[in-house]
This record gives C-alpha cells, sequence and structure tokens, in this order.
C-alpha cells in the first residue's frame, strides 16, 4: 500500500512541470477600446530552449492570457482569453532569426534579427499588446488579465508528454471607465 501511495506520489509531483522561468509584473493599460497588456518573461531561455533554437526547429513560447472578473473570497470568473504565441526559427545559412507574433492564430508582425540577446527579448518581453476589446466588458466590475507561459515539454519516464508552464500571474485589479 505505501509503495502504491509513494508512486502515486511521484506522478503527481513529476507531473507539475513547472519552468524554473517567471512572469514579471503584469501592467494594464486602457486605449480607447482596448486593452494593453505589458509583461516580461524572466529566465525563460535555459540551455534546452537554446539548442531547440539554435537546431534551426520552430522554437514557440505561448502565452495564454485571460480577463477576469474579480470577486472577493471566490474564484475569479473567466471573461475572455486570448492565445499570443512567439515562434522562432534559425537560419543557419544566413544567421539570422526570424520571429513571428500571433495572436489568436492571426498573424500580428514577423520580424528579422541578428543576434540571440536580441532575439531573447523579441520572445520574452510583451510590451502593449491590444488583447482585448473593451466593447463587451462589464463597465461596474473589478477586472484583472491573468498571464501563464508555456516554454516548451518534456517526456515523464520517457513517454508522457508534459508541457513546461510557469505559474499564473495576476495583474492589478482595474475597472472599465463608464461611457459618457
Amino acid at each position: 500500500m505505501r509503495a502504491k501511495l509513494a508512486l502515486l506520489a511521484f506522478f503527481f509531483f513529476a507531473s507539475q512541470a513547472l519552468a524554473e522561468a517567471k512572469i514579471s509584473e503584469i501592467k494594464v493599460e486602457l486605449d480607447g477600446g482596448r486593452v494593453l497588456a505589458t509583461f516580461t518573461l524572466r529566465d525563460a531561455f535555459d540551455r534546452r530552449l537554446r539548442e531547440r533554437v539554435d537546431s534551426g526547429l520552430p522554437t514557440s513560447i505561448v502565452y495564454q492570457i485571460e480577463i477576469d472578473r474579480d470577486r472577493k473570497r471566490w474564484w475569479d470568473r473567466k471573461l475572455k482569453d486570448a492565445t499570443f504565441e512567439v515562434v522562432a526559427v534559425y537560419d543557419a545559412v544566413a544567421r539570422s532569426y526570424t520571429v513571428h507574433y500571433k495572436l489568436d492564430d492571426k498573424l500580428v508582425e514577423s520580424k528579422t534579427l541578428r543576434d540571440r540577446q536580441a532575439l531573447e527579448e523579441a520572445m520574452t518581453v510583451v510590451n502593449r499588446l491590444p488583447v482585448f476589446s473593451v466593447a463587451d466588458l462589464p463597465r461596474d466590475d473589478r477586472l484583472l488579465i491573468k498571464v501563464q507561459a508555456e516554454t516548451g515539454s518534456r517526456t515523464l519516464l520517457s513517454f508522457i508528454p508534459v508541457a513546461i508552464k510557469t505559474e499564473w500571474k495576476e495583474s492589478p485589479k482595474f475597472r472599465v471607465p463608464r461611457q459618457p
């Protein structure tokens, strides 16, 4: 019986493949009819991620972004969610990195970079991303944005795939101003 409990505990804790990376403080701005989010993913580029980029394979960091209605002493209610994906591909012949930005599977921007430091910054610094529209959001409720990043995957016991994710990070609460 103890062996079964130990094995069960091993699988539970081993499946919690949390990344060493952490999301910095989230800054939220309201610009007209849009909600803009700014944040940084810290310590994301480890040996595994660098090797994957250098191999020439498309390497992505996927950011899950939610806007929730804040409720005291209860679970927050999710209102909307979005996926922001940053994909990098290394071209060994040209010795350059091509970075593609996708918001909800729609290409937003592409750029070409020459050095690794610029690549790391391009993949981990999200600045004033227009994530949500305020048109459908409640005007009186306190809202917050939550962000989680997925930096890749690894295997458990050599055959069980497990995603490597950061913990959810919450923004300060904010309200959408009433229209006059």
